[in-house]
């Protein structure tokens, strides 16, 4: 446990574990950099210079049943809107919008600076760049502000993929074995998820295969979880 997290720990914060209600096979080749879920279907962002890629998966099996190549650029987080997907690039400085059925590409935004995860909020998107910020942007993703993540004097960093779900954000602090749920409106941390049993069971291989994806299932309240090359998908139940 790294010195940051034990002095949130010291803070007094709560610490919940997701329960597991199945595992399913993952693409060890997937360098996941982001989950999300519509209308029934599991989409992944994966990262690297010669294999990133938007993929269409199925929530059941795990299986791929859609993917597109990401040439030229490293993928990262994803987020659903209105038929469209979206795409940041971590180095480019453009997020690339698909047609959600097709994966057809519709356009494509400039931005500054690093991508990293990316969510859907009701009136437009959140994402980061590896620092201790949340990034809000409108529908057409214009900056619209930003709110530093602290847990009272203690600033977040290193944040990547995360979720809106249940009017907060979840958010995976890079290498960290815990999952942040956060106050969307001022940035507070309000717990953490301990992702430690996922984690112990996917065994993962590498540094660089870190506890990194989460999408959210509305309908039935439950999440979808991995890593980077991970062998295993979870769908996990997170106590409100």
């Amino acid at each position: 446990m790294s010195k940051f997290t034990q002095k949130l720990l010291n803070t007094g914060l709560d610490v919940v574990k997701p329960e597991i209600i199945e595992v399913l096979p993952h693409d060890t080749k997937a360098f996941t950099q982001g989950l999300a879920f519509s209308q029934g279907m599991l989409y992944e962002s994966t990262g690297t210079d010669d294999a990133s890629s938007l993929r269409r998966l199925n929530p059941g099996t795990g299986k791929i049943e859609s993917l597109k190549a990401l040439s030229g650029h490293w993928g990262e987080g994803i987020a659903i809107q209105e038929g469209r997907i979206v795409q940041l690039t971590w180095q480019s400085g453009v997020a690339i919008v698909y047609d959600l059925a097709d994966f057809s590409k519709l356009d494509e935004w400039s931005f500054a600076g690093e991508g990293w995860g990316l969510t859907a909020i009701d009136d437009g998107y959140v994402m980061t760049n590896g620092g201790s910020e949340l990034i809000f942007r409108n529908q057409n993703f214009d900056l619209i502000k930003t709110v530093m993540v602290r847990r009272k004097w203690l600033p977040l960093r290193w944040l990547n993929d995360l979720e809106y779900a249940r009017d907060r954000l979840l958010v995976h602090r890079l290498g960290d074995r815990f999952l942040y749920e956060i106050e969307l409106v001022n940035g507070t941390i309000a717990r953490l998820i301990d992702g430690s049993e996922l984690i112990q069971l996917a065994k993962p291989q590498g540094a660089d295969n870190v506890f990194n994806g989460i999408a959210y299932d509305k309908a039935t309240d439950t999440f979808f979880l991995t890593g980077k090359r991970w062998p295993l998908l979870f769908k996990v139940r997170i106590s409100p």
